[in-house]
């Protein structure tokens, strides 16, 4: 998602444009994607009003469910502001929107970058190289353009002993009524696919770093802990036990001092992976890549340009992850004392970003008012 915009507000703003993937089909995956307001609205400055109407969906009602031997329950309302897409279904709309003019070289990997007084070498994997004024590293968790520049993945990337179960289960959810529930030491969030009588199921459950998860053993516990979240619940986690489509991943943010480099910049999940749980990763992809493009119309420095698009994105990816991190632990394994501290750290971390987002907008308000 975050190539994709990129290379659309670049060329936009005028620039030639190679998008490079290393996968010749980089979209398998049918899980979901939620987009915000803001999100959906870059989207449509993109030209993208079509995709929005005809591939996303709005968010459904939420049943938000707690307790130990009681499961309580409280309900809140879908916005209509925001959207639900299959993944594979949306980038691969995303991809045949790019402009023409935008180059595009699948199944290709970056092998190697060189920083030159005025552009950047790089190598590729086919054997080829090619020099470029400007390298967005938008490649996600497991970034290479990371890797060759800035820092390792055993060096950025924060992990908390966290596993995400995912799980497609051939069965409508009740109502359509998306549920949220923390129980038995899990968070999970319980969506309706909205183009099928399909349901995604995603628990997060601990399980130690130097443990090899088991696979079954994990999808069978998540499927408990959803058959006891009410008896409306039962034929998901039914259907959900008997699903081939299931897989595991870490729970990851990526954690960096800085996201640039001369002339290279990361952008999205390769810069600030806030993680899927946290649902707004298409918020910080989409209006973050729109911000780079500006920032780079805004100046012909690109260190500049690149300082300006970090300090406009990082306060919110910084509170994004600070609170979906502290979520997820206060929810599956903080107890006591850390429990509450992990409460108290959160709202810390919120209350820290309040004077940048201050200085920003009031930034804003005097650049307007500059004749």
């Amino acid at each position: 998602m975050a190539g994709c915009a990129a290379a659309w507000w670049l060329e936009h703003e005028g620039w030639e444009v190679v998008l490079v993937d290393k996968e010749a089909d980089p979209y398998p995956s049918s899980y979901l994607l939620q987009l915000d307001a803001q999100a959906t609205r870059v989207l449509r400055l993109m030209g993208g009003r079509q995709i929005v109407d005809e591939v996303t969906f709005a968010a459904p009602a939420m049943s938000v469910r707690w307790g130990t031997r009681k499961v309580r329950e409280f309900k809140i309302d879908g916005d209509g502001d925001w959207r639900l897409a299959r993944r594979s279904v949306l980038l691969s709309r995303l991809f045949a929107h790019l402009p023409a003019a935008v180059q595009k070289r699948l199944g290709v990997g970056l092998e190697a970058l060189e920083h030159r007084s005025d552009d950047v070498l790089a190598r590729f994997s086919d054997g080829s190289a090619e020099s470029f004024d400007v390298v967005v590293g938008a490649d996600g968790l497991h970034s290479t353009v990371r890797r060759l520049t800035l820092a390792s993945e055993a060096h950025s990337v924060y992990r908390n002993g966290l596993t995400h179960v995912w799980i497609n289960a051939d069965a409508p959810l009740p109502d359509g009524r998306a549920v949220i529930a923390s129980r038995e030491g899990m968070l999970s969030l319980i969506y309706p696919f909205p183009d099928t009588d399909q349901t995604s199921v995603m628990a997060v459950v601990p399980v130690p770093d130097s443990t090899i998860a088991d696979e079954p053993m994990l999808v069978e516990q998540v499927c408990d802990m959803v058959e006891r979240l009410g008896p409306d619940m039962r034929a998901v986690a039914a259907a959900a036990r008997k699903s081939e489509d299931t897989k595991l991943t870490r729970f990851s943010q990526v954690r960096l001092p800085r996201w640039y480099t001369r002339r290279v910049v990361l952008l999205g999940d390769s810069a600030h992976c806030i993680d899927p749980v946290s649902g707004m990763g298409a918020h910080a992809s989409l209006p973050g890549a729109k911000v780079l493009a500006e920032s780079l119309r805004a100046t012909d420095d690109v260190t500049l340009a690149f300082a300006r698009f970090e300090a406009e994105i990082r306060p919110f990816a910084r509170t994004a992850q600070s609170i979906t991190a502290r979520t997820v632990e206060f929810s599956t394994r903080a107890e006591g004392r850390n429990r509450a501290a992990t409460l108290a750290g959160g709202i810390g971390d919120l209350l820290a970003t309040i004077p940048a987002t201050l200085t920003r907008h009031s930034n804003r308000r005097q650049a307007a008012l500059r004749p």
